[in-house]
């Protein structure tokens, strides 16, 4: 696999949303295989009648690199985020080929990017605690929010390859 291989995802999330996510998801895919790729590129999906697209129908319009793979908080038992922790706007017409699937695998030279030509930004990650309420986090990006039991026990399983049910949690106080 190399540099310029890719994540493209078809998405009816508009840039401020998945900025605001700290990613794109929330996606049926491999953790494992996805986590390999360095970038993601977003292409505008504005067909469905929910999302935000802010973006024409099937532009490319952003470029994450990929800091991680996560569960969404959406539907954390089957689907994933790809986690961004910077990105850069594109605007590159007809990027999408009828493919059913919204994940698959391709080129940045096949979509016509070139890497060294772009400006990446530092993603400021926003984790929503309640629909109108968010917590800002800091430059080091590490963000602390309210967790379940079950939330903490999926991260810390990932994060040590390990199951779920060998995760015991303990709380005093």
């Amino acid at each position: 696999m190399s540099v310029t291989d890719c994540v493209v995802v078809l998405t009816a999330r508009g840039i401020t949303q998945i900025l605001r996510e700290g990613g794109s998801q929330a996606w049926r895919l491999d953790p494992s295989h996805a986590g390999k790729y360095e970038y993601a590129v977003c292409v505008q999906n504005t067909k469905p009648s929910w999302g935000t697209p802010e973006a024409k129908h099937h532009h490319a319009f952003l470029i994450g690199r990929i800091s991680g793979v996560s569960r969404s908080p959406e539907s954390p038992e089957t689907r994933w985020i790809l986690n961004f922790d910077s990105y850069a706007e594109i605007d590159i017409p007809n990027q999408w080929d009828g493919n059913r699937n919204p994940v698959s695998y391709g080129s940045l030279k096949d979509i016509g990017i070139d890497i060294s030509q772009l400006d990446f930004k530092p993603l400021q990650k926003v984790f929503p605690l309640e629909p109108e309420e968010h917590v800002e986090v800091g430059c080091d990006g590490v963000g602390i929010r309210p967790l379940s039991i079950q939330e903490a026990k999926s991260g810390l399983a990932m994060k040590f390859g390990v199951s779920e049910e060998d995760i015991q949690i303990t709380i005093n106080g």
